[in-house]
């Protein structure tokens, strides 16, 4: 029984997917099927960009492609080529490779690699897994990406005939399965919540970026520093908030909106209070977010409803309490809010967040985090993760 896992990353670049594929096809590998990967070369971060690779690598259990990408200066004509020349490359592959019995594919490049490959698929009669880290193009919306409207209709009529088209679509919360459902009632039966779960079992590495008991309070964002997060508002409210000294923003990553975030810190004087850590491996992340006293999930209006945050997983995993700037009403929130896991404030509300920053440095908050690793390995354990694929690929092949 074969299998073709397809997405533009595959480990070891960063993103978490690219992690999740490699864990999904060991998964499979160990349950008997032959299982292939189409991806690209590394080429996420710029740290990626030096690994490279052979065009094919092949095991017994199955081979691992990885198709070139184009890498300019210009990164805004990069990533339009490569937007267009992953999906096209994909469909070229599955129409005239050979006859898989189940393929997957997820949500990057957003839309067309998951219409051009559901095209194929139907062309040859395969069955499709359409893996839903997050739902376009109304996120792509949400950020500016697809402002014409004529762009984003027509863009919406292509992911849900990928949708409609798959024999099984997971996403990671309830929130985006209304979502999907609001296009079609009819992709009920499909559609499987599956979160994902805390990536990497390497063992934690220490770093001196601080002394964690130096009295500093501190609140850490990890990840990728892009324009869905809405981060400028933390600064905005750490500027107003009554604070002193004792309490630290500190962004470790990179991505779209890092200069923004540093301009800012600048033009509101607070570069003792905001520190930029560049993107660490996740051994070493681990370490800075274990002794922060909070982590933050912080996301742009309405991308809660296409969305989830995957580094929830790993504050939790690690038992840091959370600061979620997110809608109030939604999934994750909720979550949040009902098992004593952090504290919670609409997006944007500078006026909010800056209350919560006051309470933080007077100590008003007091987390258990013992429970919240406990919560944790009850509801977000990579095992229940493997059962609930397993049983959806079993329906399909």
């Amino acid at each position: 029984m074969s299998i073709l896992l397809i997405h533009r990353f595959y480990a070891p670049d960063s993103p978490p997917y690219a992690s999740i594929l490699k864990d999904i096809r060991e998964l499979a590998i160990s349950n008997k099927y032959r299982v292939d990967v189409l991806s690209s070369q590394p080429s996420y971060k710029t740290v990626d960009q030096f690994k490279k690779f052979q065009w094919k690598i092949q095991d017994d259990d199955g081979c691992i492609y990885r198709l070139p990408v184009f890498l300019f200066l210009n990164q805004k004509i990069a990533k339009t080529l490569n937007f267009f020349w992953f999906p096209f490359v994909v469909f070229i592959f599955i129409l005239f490779g050979k006859k898989y019995q189940a393929i997957t594919v997820s949500t990057a490049p957003p839309v067309l690699l998951g219409f051009f490959t559901a095209l194929a698929c139907r062309i040859r009669g395969i069955s499709l897994i359409y893996h839903c880290m997050d739902i376009h193009p109304e996120i792509g919306k949400i950020s500016g990406e697809f402002k014409s409207q004529w762009i984003f209709k027509l863009l919406k009529i292509f992911d849900l005939f990928t949708c409609q088209y798959a024999k099984k679509i997971i996403v990671l919360s309830e929130d985006m399965r209304q979502s999907l459902l609001n296009r079609d009632k009819k992709l009920t039966d499909k559609i499987n919540i599956i979160n994902n779960y805390n990536l990497g079992e390497s063992e934690i590495v220490k770093q001196n970026f601080f002394n964690p008991k130096d009295g500093v309070i501190r609140l850490i964002f990890a990840g990728n520093l892009g324009r869905f997060q809405n981060l400028t508002s933390l600064i905005k409210a750490l500027e107003k908030s009554n604070t002193n000294k004792d309490l630290e923003i500190i962004f470790m990553g990179e991505g779209d909106a890092l200069n923004d975030l540093r301009c800012l810190t600048r033009e509101l004087a607070l570069e003792l209070k905001v520190r930029f850590i560049p993107h660490q491996p996740v051994e070493v992340a681990k370490q800075v977010i274990k002794d922060s006293h909070m982590a933050i999930v912080s996301l742009q209006k309405e991308v809660i409803k296409y969305a989830y945050p995957s580094k929830t997983m790993t504050y939790l995993s690690l038992g840091t309490p959370i600061l979620a700037l997110v809608e109030e009403e939604s999934e994750l929130s909720k979550m949040i809010v009902s098992n004593h896991l952090g504290i919670v404030s609409e997006t944007g509300d500078v006026t909010k967040i800056a209350e919560h920053f006051d309470a933080l440095s007077h100590n008003v908050y007091n987390f258990d985090r013992s429970k919240i690793k406990k919560f944790f390995l009850k509801n977000f354990s990579k095992k229940e993760f493997e059962g609930k694929f397993l049983h959806l690929l079993s329906d399909i092949i």
